[in-house]
Parts: structure tokens; sequence; C-alpha cells
């Protein structure tokens, strides 16, 4: 098996990653980009760093169906020297913020969501599944700007106890979002050189650098870039092009310590012990044309109970190898949590944590092969709760 590696991708330029929308240059059109990019965008761009001639730039076309594995992209924070100070990944969907009663900009209380037990007269679109709802009867509104990166230690804690918290700093749990630049163009007549009349449009990209709201100086300003993790061979790094318009990124080995690469011992003994665990997708993942993963789970030993997911997100994209664009396929969205019943075999659920935590599941080899599904694990008691609507929160 080949080793695996860890490249850092540092980007240069605030970098675009298309949603699948159509765009062209027309008058008053819109490119927008996604946050973070799909990890087929990430896939794409280390085969096509580990399968270029250093010497001549030529790619290796018969090398294009090698076997190959990747991660990521993980989103990180880095210091002045490229060096990794935290991890985050996106925010999972069972924690919910609510304004505090006072209001704060720099506050939020934090509630916890899980499966409510089946209610007579209520229709779900799953008659597998049940609902999941909060403690109480929560009477505020909820937060316009939550964290949607948390760092690694909030996430480690919320996977191993998540409990409902009052008044929580935000800036302790992670960042709300990366910075979005927003350009604006000409189209340009080419007969006359001159600019087309109404001929206005606009990009947006993300920008790495994340200044604080009350920063004054380059200290205040921090720095962020992606890390993909895989068995190809990258040749040392340097600059490559990432996204779209060719923006510059550097590609850099890192010899770091993963604080995730394996399960942590208290979570692992929890789920061994009661059986029911949380599944957290950690990026976007394929489970078929219904977005249905209890297929993946089941064969791996695991029922699935609830579900807690924003709408699906799609993607495609432009087949090289025969000129034509990718089917479309719907991804159950990163920070999804499926709560799951495991095996009475405690020797089985063990196998399954090892199946799950920092793998790549979902229905498509080549989507796992390519980062789609990277998958944590987290703690539940397998214990539906009623929601007291008697209970004010004021």
């Amino acid at each position: 098996m080949s080793e695996t590696k860890f490249w850092l991708i540092s980007p240069r330029d605030p970098l675009i990653f298309r949603n699948g929308k159509p765009f062209t240059a027309a008058p008053g059109s819109r490119a927008e980009t996604l946050p973070i990019p799909y990890p087929g965008t990430i896939s794409g761009a280390v085969r096509t760093k580990a399968w270029t001639d250093g010497a001549t730039g030529v790619f290796d076309v018969h090398r294009i169906n090698d076997p190959y594995n990747v991660h990521g992209p993980l989103l990180v924070e880095l210091d002045a020297s490229d060096n990794i100070k935290d991890w985050l990944f996106i925010a999972p969907a069972d924690a919910v913020f609510f304004q505090t009663k006072e209001k704060s900009k720099t506050e939020a209380d934090c509630f916890d969501l899980k499966p409510m037990p089946t209610l007579p007269g209520i229709l779900l679109d799953s008659k597998d599944m049940v609902l999941c709802g909060f403690e109480k009867n929560i009477k505020r509104k909820s937060f316009k700007s939550p964290p949607t990166f948390w760092n690694w230690l909030t996430l480690k804690e919320w996977l191993f106890k998540p409990v409902s918290k009052r008044a929580v700093e935000l800036h302790t749990v992670g960042i709300s979002h990366l910075p979005i630049e927003y350009r604006t163009h000409v189209a340009m007549e080419n007969s006359l050189q001159a600019a087309k009349d109404e001929g206005l449009y606009q990009t947006s990209a993300v920008e790495f650098d994340y200044k604080a709201p009350s920063g004054l100086t380059l200290n205040d300003v921090r720095r962020f870039g992606m890390v993909a993790v895989c068995d190809l061979d990258i040749h040392g790094g340097g600059l490559g092009y990432l996204g779209g318009e060719k923006r510059l990124v550097d590609w850099l080995p890192i010899y770091t310590n993963v604080p995730f690469l394996t399960c942590p011992e208290d979570i692992r003994e929890d789920i061994v012990n009661r059986g029911h665990c949380r599944l957290l997708m950690a990026t976007p993942a394929y489970f078929g044309e219904k977005n249905d993963p209890e297929k993946a789970l089941s064969a791996m030993g695991a029922e699935v109970i609830a579900i807690i997911n924003d709408r699906f997100q799609t993607v495609s994209g432009w087949d090289y190898q025969t000129k034509k664009p990718k089917p479309t396929k719907h991804l159950v969205p990163a920070g999804s949590v499926f709560f799951l019943k495991l095996s009475d075999d405690l020797q089985k659920r063990n196998q399954f944590i090892d199946q799950v935590w920092g793998k790549n599941i979902g229905d498509d080899p080549q989507m796992c092969s390519d980062g789609y599904g990277l998958s944590l694990l987290g703690t539940w008691d397998g214990k539906k709760r009623r929601m007291n609507m008697e209970e004010s929160d004021d």
C-alpha cells in the first residue's frame, strides 16, 4: 500500500470554486463560488499535479485509470511560517445557535438536537426514521451568523458530549465563514476594442485571509489553507493551479501531528458500550440518487434511526475523456448527522468504528476515492426524548 502523504494547499490568490449554476459574461450575470471546494476539485488537482511530468509539463494520460485515494479538503489555520495552528470542520447539523436574552453579537446559546419518539398524527417522508427536536420549546430567534467552521477541540468535545450551553463565546468555537471577494468585470466588443453597452458582470472568490472586525494591523489577519491527504506523490509540491481562472496556490508537504487520524478512546469506549452513535459527514457524501445512506450503512452493520441535514447539494463537471458533461449527482452536505443503532456484537461495533472513522463512505467507490463521504463518529445514548412544550425559554 502506498504511503499516506499530507499536502498543504496555501492559496496565493482568492480562489473560485463554481457551484454548478450556468454562467456567461452576459450583462448582469453573477458567477457565485462555493465557500469551500468539493472533494472532487481537490482530487482532480492532486492527480493533475501527481501525473504531470515536472520537466515537460505533459500530463500522462496512461495513468488516468490508476488507483488512488484522497481525503479532503480539510480547512486549516496557518501561522506566518505556514505551520498549522488549528484544524477546522463544517459545523455539525445537530448543534443550533440561538440569540441570548441580551441579543449579544459575540455570544449565543447552543442547543442540541436529538431523535424524538414517533407522535400520533405526524406524517414523515420516511417511515423508517423519526423526527429530531430540542429538549424544550425555544421561543427566541436563531443566531444570524453562527460559526460555519468549528475548530477541532470544540468539535471533539461536541462529538463526545453534545450538551446544550448558554452564552457560548463564538470566537472560541470557530469562524463564521471565509471572506468572499467580489470583482466587477466589463464585457468587451472585440471588433471595436470598447466596452459593450450594459456589459457589466460579476465574479466572486474565496479569500483565505480572515481579519477580525476589530483588527487594525497585519498581525490581526488570520491565514487559512487546505490540506489534502493522499497516497500519490506530488513530486515535491511547488506552484500549481486550483479552481477557476487558474488561480495560484503553493503545494507544501507537511509533517505534523494530525489529531483526528484515529478515533479517540473515550468516544470509542462509549460507542462500544452503548451500541448507538452519531455519524458526522466531514465532507459531502454520495448515497445514490435518493440520498439514502441506509444501504451503505446497513452493509456495515448499522441501522439509521434519524438524520439531520440541510438540503442536498449538486455536483457535476466536465469529463475530459468523453468530452461530455458528467451526470449531475445529489450530495448529502458536509455537517450532516446520522443517528445510528449498531450490532449487539461488541466486536462488530469495534469493526464499524474502524470502517468509518476517518474513512470515505458512500455508494460510489470512485467518489469515495475522490474524498467524498469523510466520516467522524460521536456518542449517543440511543434514547429518544420528548420536547417539553410547556417550559418557557424566556
